[in-house]
């Protein structure tokens, strides 16, 4: 079995806003079911986006459109819900948790993918986690520099504000994505990382190695390019995996069209297990197990 905790459909009935600002076609749920069907992915997770960084610029659906698909489609995709940290509803006398139950109640059961542009201590931030903890829901992450001028949560390099909210929010579980979050397997910097952050103290084998292993609410969430580059470039990428097998979840971030090439972590968590450096165990466990034990 396989199970994808990150795919996105987009608008159904509005294909211009792909096409005005990607340059390309619809990517449905109709879309999306071939492709699973074509690759064996059994079930997949739709992700709303909802914050204004990148709400529309992708023409990717919100929430109750990726509810209504879920509704359409209950034995292959499962729903997550999205709430922007600066939402009126997130305030101190807690009203965020009636609409944490109310997309509980319609069947969502996580939240993400998260690319709010505020630094990931941020109190705001932290009352979403904290309730996510609250109502059982993981959540999936897309990170960002503070220098980016991009979307997603804010960390350093060396993620110390996501250190501080795993301490902070011991019952909820983060599912780290993006480069931001990947390229700290192996504690390399680019270039330009290099020259904004010449201070930043690294070990050698990366900080998402004491991170994984000190921290057992951090998960990985291995979709994109990203994750694949990390993984495929480092000597100890299966290693990686294979040690932490408990806390990584497959994903794709689909979203680009019919005709797109298939996703490479597939092939690379296949030949992994095909050439014994994955063991059946932990393919298992990254591919479908642990996204059911988390979500149940």
């Amino acid at each position: 079995m396989m199970i994808d905790i990150h795919t996105h459909i987009t608008y159904e009935h509005f294909p211009e806003f792909p096409k005005v600002f990607l340059g390309r076609g619809p990517f449905t749920a109709d879309v999306l079911l071939y492709r699973m069907d074509m690759e064996g992915i059994d079930r997949s997770v739709l992700l709303p986006l909802c914050s204004p960084e990148n709400m529309d610029f992708y023409g990717v659906t919100g929430n109750t459109e990726c509810i209504e698909a879920a509704r359409k489609h209950p034995d292959r995709f499962d729903c997550f819900c999205n709430i922007d940290p600066r939402a009126m509803f997130n305030t101190a006398d807690g009203k965020i948790r009636d609409l944490f139950k109310v997309f509980k109640d319609l069947g969502c059961k996580g939240l993400g993918e998260i690319c709010a542009g505020l630094p990931v201590d941020d109190e705001r931030y932290i009352r979403i986690f904290q309730t996510a903890g609250e109502f059982k829901m993981p959540m999936i992450f897309h990170f960002q520099r503070p220098d980016n001028t991009s979307y997603g949560a804010i960390d350093d390099p060396g993620l110390p504000r996501l250190q501080k909210a795993l301490k902070l929010c011991p019952d909820t579980i983060f599912l780290g994505h993006s480069p931001c979050f990947w390229n700290e397997i192996d504690g390399e910097l680019t270039g330009e990382e290099k020259a904004s952050y010449p201070t930043t103290p690294y070990t050698k084998k990366g900080i998402l190695w004491d991170m994984f292993e000190q921290n057992p609410n951090l998960f990985g969430d291995c979709s994109a390019g990203s994750a694949h580059r990390a993984l495929s470039k480092d000597p100890k990428g299966y290693e990686f995996l294979e040690k932490f097998h408990k806390q990584v979840c497959f994903g794709t971030d689909r979203f680009t069209g019919i005709d797109e090439p298939m996703p490479p972590i597939i092939e690379y968590l296949k030949t992994g297990l095909e050439t014994g450096k994955l063991s059946k165990k932990a393919y298992d466990a990254i591919t479908f197990e642990n996204y059911l034990r988390i979500t149940e």
